[in-house]
């Protein structure tokens, strides 16, 4: 294994934009798949039309006008009966309409009283399954609609339907309301008598006459002790600060100070000695310039003027200062000021302990009283929602009567028949609508499964599809078509046929090779995944299109046969190799073997009328040695200008991997198909790390998905 430092291809380089093209390849490809779905969902509608009848429908419209028994709220204040929103009548109705109840009113009156329940509950079902409600609030009508195989039975059903629907809403707006209204008109009256007499019993427990203002009284008391509190505190903060002021201030004060001082005796005496002193010093100066410093006389000044110095320093430790001390009258003051300010300080100290008592009490009150006023305005509040409920109670009461002497006097109903049932004369649904409906779901579950389809695979279709899966060019792509004279039409084998030029099918794929290095004799590695992937086809073009290239032979280096196999076929009778459907007329004569000494192991072998060698190890096994291989490849290009190693498949072996930094270029075989984008993915990686330089992609075994008629276009 090799770590190179060569650039890896640009990844952006073989973007491709996805095209209608891609679109069309993927259709086509999965085409049989959606004609079978396309075909299996038209022929279901088709049975469908013919096999199961389509149904009738009956209809029956009902116009809803306002009532005055609509009014369920009861309004207490008076005046005409409220308006209601849009819809809500129809909503009324259409809820009675679908009431469970009077559908099964219904379907007992169809089946008589001695119907069993399991009767019941099927027609039941069947009966709200056929049933359909749509009510129209703009113009306040509801539309009932029956659908069923006889138009008679469904006429029929929808005349059953409205019979006990109006006997059911009779019953429903007019039956117990008064009585009950009255009824709990009583109670609530109980409850706000019972209410009134809590309230009065704890009002003269807890000594209430008027909560507000007494918690009104206790506030404001709280809030003058507060402030009497902090203004307690600000003078007691400032006695504090002035005592401590003056503490410190008066902390070097004393009782007695000194009145006066008296040294001048000892000054005195030390003038007289100083001036000694420098009489001396001037005597020596007068000697010590007539005479030498050695002399008698000169040293003798010079003790005397030490001994004076010594008795100087004597003189001055021994001075005495005669002192008088008095009384200090400021003194006296400073203590009198400190007397003041500590007795303010114990007062406003005994004041603040006493306020905070008061304010604890204060407060203590005054919770009390909230907790009370919470507690009576409970009960107030209670008391005015049982008022107003008594007083709505006793308007609904009175509404009531009305309403039922209304309903009880006219003998009419707000809600019209405008539209009576009838037997219907043509089905619900044609058979066309049927069929146009099951060409449409065709279409779209087939281009669903096609999606799905092209979502889930892996694999390639088109060189575009390669490139923007791999980010590597495609450099060699040739067309399978079903005619052999068709443009493109390649042989089983993958052999490109003798009428199509060369450098039409592998000039991308040699321009690429040529770029990859400027030495003079280029090593080619061609790789793929497994064995059947097509690269001996792609390297037998890529040899056959070399020739015109280079007067020396194309070298192919067979690491893939084995002893007894070779991929290449076995040599006729003359010892050359044959190879159909690579014919070359401009060739009469096979190639020469190049000089190559047998320490490589090496066994060649001509192709007839080609300027091509095919050379294999003679032991089957390629030099796994680094240094081998290199001393090989090396001596091979001595002799060749283009050297194709063909290389095992790398499920099988990982020869051409690890070999791959030795060659100039490097190119994947990829089989249209068949290879997986995961797979070619990890040989890629691998074939990079291991340095090898990846120039592009031979995608083998392509097929032409999209019709020549449709594909003329593109």
């Amino acid at each position: 294994m090799v770590i190179t430092t060569r650039t890896r291809p640009e990844r952006k380089a073989a973007v491709v934009e996805l095209t209608v093209r891609d679109y069309l390849n993927t259709f086509f490809y999965y085409r049989k798949i959606a004609t079978a779905v396309f075909l299996a969902v038209v022929a279901i509608g088709l049975a469908v039309a013919i096999v199961v009848p389509m149904p009738y429908r009956a209809q029956a419209t009902l116009l809803v006008l306002l009532a005055g028994y609509y009014d369920q709220s009861n309004n207490p204040n008076g005046g005409g009966a409220v308006q209601p929103a849009i819809g809500q009548l129809d909503g009324v109705e259409a809820q009675i309409l679908s009431s469970p109840e009077l559908h099964r009113d219904v379907v007992i009156a169809k089946l008589g009283p001695n119907a069993s329940e399991h009767e019941i509950d099927s027609q039941l079902q069947d009966f709200e399954h056929r049933l359909h409600i749509e009510q129209n609030d703009l113009a306040s009508t509801i539309n009932l609609t029956y659908y069923d195989a006889d138009p008679k039975a469904a006429a029929d059903a929808l005349s059953r339907l409205l019979d006990t629907y109006f006997r059911r809403r009779a019953t429903i707006f007019t039956s117990g309301r008064v009585d009950f209204l009255t009824g709990q008109r009583d109670e609530v009256a109980r409850q706000l008598k019972k209410a009134d007499a809590d309230l009065l019993a704890f009002q003269k427990t807890h000594g209430i006459v008027n909560v507000d203002d007494q918690i009104s009284r206790a506030v404001l008391l709280e809030s003058q002790l507060v402030q009497q509190k902090f203004e307690n505190d600000s003078s007691l903060a400032q006695h504090r600060g002035e005592l401590k002021s003056e503490q410190g201030s008066s902390k070097g004060v004393k009782a007695t100070i000194p009145i006066f001082t008296d040294d001048s005796e000892a000054a005195h005496a030390l003038d007289t000695m100083q001036l000694s002193l420098m009489q001396l010093e001037s005597r020596r100066a007068d000697f010590a310039s007539r005479y030498m410093d050695s002399s008698p006389f000169v040293q003798q000044l010079d003790q005397q003027i030490t001994d004076m110095h010594a008795s100087i320093e004597r003189r001055k430790k021994q001075m005495a200062t005669a002192t008088r001390f008095g009384h200090n009258d400021y003194y006296d003051v400073v203590q009198g000021k400190l007397a003041t300010l500590n007795a303010s300080i114990a007062g406003e100290l005994a004041r603040q302990a006493t306020l905070e008592g008061q304010i604890k009490d204060a407060r203590a009150r005054l919770k009390n009283l909230s907790d009370v006023s919470s507690q009576m305005r409970q009960l107030q509040a209670s008391r005015d929602l049982l008022a107003d409920s008594f007083r709505d109670r006793s308007r609904q009461v009175e509404l009531a009567n009305i309403q039922q002497g209304q309903v009880s006097q006219v003998n009419s109903t707000n809600v019209r028949v405008i539209q009576a049932p009838f037997p219907p004369s043509q089905r619900s649904i044609s058979a066309s609508l049927i069929v146009s409906a099951s060409v449409a779901a065709g279409l779209l579950i087939s281009a669903l499964v096609v999606l799905i389809m092209a979502s889930l695979r892996e694999t390639f279709l088109s060189p575009e599809q390669v490139e923007r899966s791999l980010l590597l060019p495609v450099l060699n792509a040739p067309v399978k078509l079903s005619g052999a004279g068709a443009p493109g039409a390649v042989s089983p084998d993958g052999a490109l046929p003798a009428s199509r030029p060369a450098h039409m099918a592998y000039g991308r794929m040699i321009a690429a090779i040529n770029a990859s290095t400027d030495a003079p004799s280029k090593v080619i590695m061609a790789l793929s995944f497994g064995k059947n992937d097509g690269l001996l086809s792609v390297i037998r073009g890529l040899a056959v299109e070399l020739e015109h290239r280079s007067t020396k032979p194309i070298l192919i280096l067979d690491m893939a046969s084995g002893t007894d196999t070779p991929l290449y076929g076995q040599p006729n009778a003359q010892g050359l190799l044959t190879w159909s459907g690579h014919g070359a007329p401009e060739h009469d004569a096979h190639a020469k073997p190049g000089d190559v000494t047998t320490s490589g192991g090496l066994v060649f072998e001509s192709v007839e009328r080609h300027n091509i060698v095919v050379a294999r190890p003679e032991s089957g096994l390629f030099p796994s040695s680094w240094r081998q291989a290199t001393s090989l490849f090396d001596t091979l290009r001595e002799a060749h200008d283009y050297i194709v190693v063909h290389a095992p498949p790398a499920s099988q072996s990982f020869t051409g991997i690890e070999n791959a930094a030795l060659a100039d270029a490097t190119v994947m075989a990829v089989r249209a198909e068949v290879s997986r984008k995961p797979v070619v993915l990890g040989l890629k990686a691998q074939v990079l790390d291991a340095g090898g330089r990846l120039i592009g992609i031979a995608l083998t075994h392509r097929r032409g998905y999209i019709p020549a008629f449709i594909y003329r276009f593109f």
